[in-house]
């Protein structure tokens, strides 16, 4: 006489593959979220270093804000914490010493004309969301922006 196994059998052991499958997926698909979510906050701060390099950089290119001897009123800290400031208003903080700013960039125009300008230069260090994690080869990353404006003083 044959056993007689009875369908809720055959279905609770289905049950328990699923669940055995769904176990061992979880952990990934949780990673493959966590990438997600970083790649989003990596991608609208940069987004944000690059908007603060540009607003730096107009800042830095006004006639009031000329670097040097022949301008007492202009302040390279001044530059610098405008790009802060403007950071900090979307919630990015940025050390006033990750900003450089370059007064004497060159900007070819067609033909051979050439004119200065201001670069702001923002490197500002990302941690991501695992850092400690052993199986990620990196904890942080360097995101750089820069911005150049032509200078409205000679």
């Amino acid at each position: 006489m044959k056993p007689v196994h009875s369908s809720s059998s055959k279905l609770d052991r289905q049950k328990g593959a699923v669940l055995i499958e769904y176990a061992l997926m979880l952990p990934l698909l949780v990673l493959v979220f966590l990438a997600i979510i970083n790649l989003g906050l990596v991608v609208h701060e940069h987004q944000v270093l690059q908007n603060a390099a540009r607003e730096g950089a107009r800042f830095s290119a006004l006639p009031r804000n000329q670097l040097g001897p022949g301008n007492p009123t202009g302040s390279l800290a001044e530059i610098q914490n405008r790009v802060v400031q403007y950071a900090a208003l979307e919630h990015v903080t940025i050390n006033p010493a990750e900003v450089t700013v370059d007064q004497s960039w060159l900007i070819a125009i067609g033909g051979g004309q050439v004119i200065r300008g201001s670069a702001v230069t923002i490197q500002h260090p990302r941690a991501l969301l695992l850092p400690g994690a052993g199986f990620l080869p990196y904890g942080s990353l360097m995101l750089t922006a820069r911005a150049v404006f032509g200078n409205l003083y000679p």
